[in-house]
């Protein structure tokens, strides 16, 4: 990760300028050298100066076509959110990459009691603007918008589900701490479910899964909205854990029932193609909500 290279480096002044281009960026692109000067409370030769490490750095990008403005970039983001989670104690030193999705890169961490947690960063610009439609739920209406926006939002979200589900006490990560489009949880170990070919007790598994998701809607009323064979790891001792949250829908949303379905729809046709696990897709949703 870039930033664990960078930060040693960084000082206040330099975390002024990002924040300020971070305000600004809440209303246009790009923002204006005098729009820096005013979020910062930073004279001018000391914002050039500044924009310039930090540019070098590749922590924000330049756009010269007309009045220069700047804007930041990811490793920019990645540089505010590390900087405050360092600042706040909830972590202290960045391992290594254990997962990268389309949508998020994942990396362990340990804190100053050399504990070890999983950091996940959000990356949904990563993928295309055509995930917008998708993404109605995180940024509504909103005409303008910042794919640096987007993916805090949707840290936010899932961060809520988290918490709301880690007093059951079930195989979810709990939550630690969240900053912009990061947050820390529970050391997460575990093979996702796609990638196992065989497994020990295939109905045990299968009838784990549907439980957790029948418990976390009667007790919470969560429905996860995106559940699959991609976000469910087993881990060593055949524990399951349901992760990636951030398009969770409350059991009364419109279309809850139906995203309820397809949830177990996508558990039943998966276990039945790869273990040849039988079930009634109708019967386990009547079940769950009775």
């Amino acid at each position: 990760m870039e930033v664990a290279k960078i930060i040693k480096s960084m000082e206040k002044e330099d975390f002024r300028v990002l924040r300020a281009i971070e305000r600004g960026m809440r209303r246009a692109a790009t923002v204006k050298m005098s729009n820096i000067c005013f979020f910062s409370k930073l004279k001018m030769e000391e914002v050039l100066f500044r924009l310039n490490k930090i540019h070098k750095n590749n922590l924000i990008i330049r756009d010269s076509t007309g009045e220069t403005s700047y804007k930041l970039n990811s490793i920019g983001y990645d540089m505010l959110a590390f900087h405050i989670l360092v600042g706040q104690g909830i972590i202290s030193q960045l391992g290594v990459e254990i997962g990268k999705g389309k949508e998020a890169d994942v990396y362990k961490c340990i804190n100053d009691d050399n504990e070890e947690m999983t950091m996940k960063i959000f990356r949904i610009g990563r993928t295309s603007f055509r995930k917008v439609k998708q993404l109605r739920i995180f940024v509504g209406e909103r005409r303008h918008f910042s794919w640096l926006y987007i993916n805090r939002l949707a840290a936010m979200r899932e961060y809520e589900a988290l918490s709301k589900i880690a007093p059951l006490g079930l195989n979810i990560p709990k939550p630690i701490g969240i900053n912009r489009h990061i947050i820390i949880m529970e050391f997460i170990e575990g093979t996702e479910l796609n990638n196992l070919i065989e497994i020990e007790d295939p109905v045990f598994i299968f009838e784990d899964i549907i439980n957790q998701i029948s418990l976390i809607y009667k007790n919470v009323g969560i429905i996860h909205g995106d559940l699959g064979e991609f976000n469910v790891l087993i881990n060593s001792v055949g524990d399951i854990l349901i992760i990636d949250w951030p398009q969770w829908i409350p059991k009364n949303h419109p279309n809850g029932l139906s995203i309820l379905k397809r949830d177990i729809e996508n558990i039943c046709l998966f276990f039945k193609k790869r273990f040849k696990v039988e079930s009634n897709t109708e019967e386990i949703l009547k079940s769950i909500i009775s």
